[in-house]
């Protein structure tokens, strides 16, 4: 029995080293075969993976498409919104100015192609030609002789009653607003009011649309004696006269010749008394409002409505060709005056005796420094009658006569288009503006001893031409054009 189990035990003993070298065949087989089932299933992922990003071939009519070139957009795509982000505020005034442009546009083109039936109204008759306007061979080179001649008044004014009257004048004005701005009129305004100087005549004046630009300081402190504010004053206007020799303007010497160089008046924007002429009395009751509000210290001592009706230039006796001033404070250095500026203008006011730069007060300046119009040749019936009587009251050398006008444009079809509106035009507004206002100056220039062209200019490019701010002069040599310009 006991060799039986020894015989047993060895068996098992010699049987074990082929059990442990089964077990370790059959580890190692599945190890191997786990590998390889690894190796397909990664085989498979890569074969997937680049299935996914072959790029289909492309068909006869499917158009090709690569995520590899989208992904390429992508740098191109982040770097259009950052600069968009880094210029957003530049962008928004682009878009705003071309929105207001295009709006603009479109105002214009409706304006001039709308036809609401006016044109068949017939016009109201012309009127029998006054002795101041037969007396100048142009005054019928202007308009049709079948034609109204304009009066300076605005046809839809309503005059019935003053004060349907006064409200018409004001609603007329507020209508100009938009459109002015809009079309960049009262930018010209601004920067046309701040060239005056000395003793400044405003022909036409209207309601008043360029009071609120002038400069009054110098006008409102002539009368008050502030020692500090007047020597802030001179300090001021000395370092503006050395300003402007070193900008490269006349020499001291030329400046002394021409301007009296040292006194007051001389430089632009200095004031020294204002008067505005008219021939609508309505018009110049708004004018007188607005003249109260913008001359310093002068609301103080106007009163808010004037008392008295506003005289008629029809129907005031004794009335002369100088007019009859309608508001006249300060001295007399603020004048509204009420008249027919082609009948005559009134000569400029006696200055405060004892004032710096000044003659005395009974020798009162014969002429003006400065004589401003706006748009006022296409509403007179003779329009070179007028430049003559401003040429007139100019002071020689010195003076200037400064005109901002719409007329006739560069372009025939702009020109063709006024011609067409016209009549609408005038029955709404009581001028011509088709007349071809640059042949006017020129005439005027040709005929009018002295009178000679500094500047022609033809500013706001959107208005093709048909607005025109022209400097004269008065050559005291008397030479006919001498000082033209192309």
């Amino acid at each position: 029995m006991a060799l039986r189990i020894r015989g047993l035990s060895q068996r098992a003993l010699a049987s074990r080293p082929i059990c442990l070298q089964l077990t370790s065949s059959a580890r190692a087989f599945t190890l191997s075969a786990r590998l390889a089932a690894s190796r397909r299933a990664i085989q498979r992922q890569q074969a997937i993976t680049l299935r996914v990003q072959r790029p289909p071939q492309p068909g006869p009519q499917t158009p090709p498409s690569s995520p590899q070139r989208s992904s390429r957009d992508e740098p191109k795509a982040e770097s259009l919104a950052t600069l968009v982000n880094q210029r957003r505020w530049p962008l928004f005034f682009i878009g705003l100015m071309a929105l207001g442009m295009s709006f603009y546009i479109s105002v214009v083109i409706t304006t001039a192609l709308k036809d609401d039936g006016d044109d068949k109204v017939p016009l109201p008759p012309s009127p029998s030609p006054s002795p101041s306007s037969s007396s100048s061979p142009s005054s019928s080179c202007c308009y049709d002789a079948h034609l109204p001649a304009p009066t300076g008044l605005p046809s839809t004014l309503d005059t019935s009653n003053p004060a349907a009257a006064a409200a018409s004048a004001r609603d007329f004005d507020r209508s100009l607003n938009t459109p002015e701005w809009l079309m960049g009129i009262t930018k010209l305004r601004r920067a046309l009011a701040l060239r005056a100087r000395g003793h400044v005549l405003e022909v036409a004046v209207g309601t008043g649309r360029n009071l609120a630009h002038y400069d009054w300081s110098e006008v409102a402190s002539l009368s008050q004696d502030e020692p500090e504010a007047r020597a802030a004053r001179e300090r001021e206007r000395v370092v503006r006269l050395l300003d402007r020799h070193r900008l490269g303007g006349p020499t001291l010497r030329e400046q002394r010749e021409r301007e009296r160089a040292g006194e007051l008046g001389s430089l632009d924007g200095e004031v020294l008394s204002y008067t505005g002429v008219d021939v609508s009395a309505d018009m110049m009751s708004v004018a007188r409002d607005r003249i109260r509000e913008a001359v310093p210290g002068l609301s103080r001592l106007m009163r808010r409505r004037r008392l008295e009706e506003m005289p008629r230039l029809d129907a005031s006796a004794g009335v002369g060709d100088e007019g009859v001033p309608v508001v006249e404070a300060l001295d007399g250095r603020v004048r509204l005056v009420l008249g027919d500026a082609v009948r005559g203008l009134p000569p400029p006011p006696n200055p405060p005796a004892g004032g710096r730069g000044t003659a005395p007060a009974a020798v009162p300046p014969a002429k003006y420094d400065t004589i401003i119009q706006t748009f006022g040749l296409c509403s007179v019936a003779d329009p070179a009658r007028l430049l003559a009587n401003m040429a007139a009251k100019l002071q020689p050398d010195t003076g200037r006569i400064i005109l901002l006008e719409h007329g006739r444009g560069v372009y025939d079809w702009i020109n063709r288009r006024l011609d067409k509106s016209a009549p609408k035009h005038f029955r709404k507004f009581g001028c011509w503006w088709n007349r071809d206002i640059e042949k006017l100056v020129r005439d005027a220039a040709e005929t009018i001893p002295g009178l000679e062209i500094v500047e022609l200019d033809r500013p706001l490019w959107f208005q093709w031409g048909t607005t025109l701010l022209i400097e004269l002069r008065l050559n005291s040599q008397g030479g006919n054009g001498a000082g033209q310009k192309a």
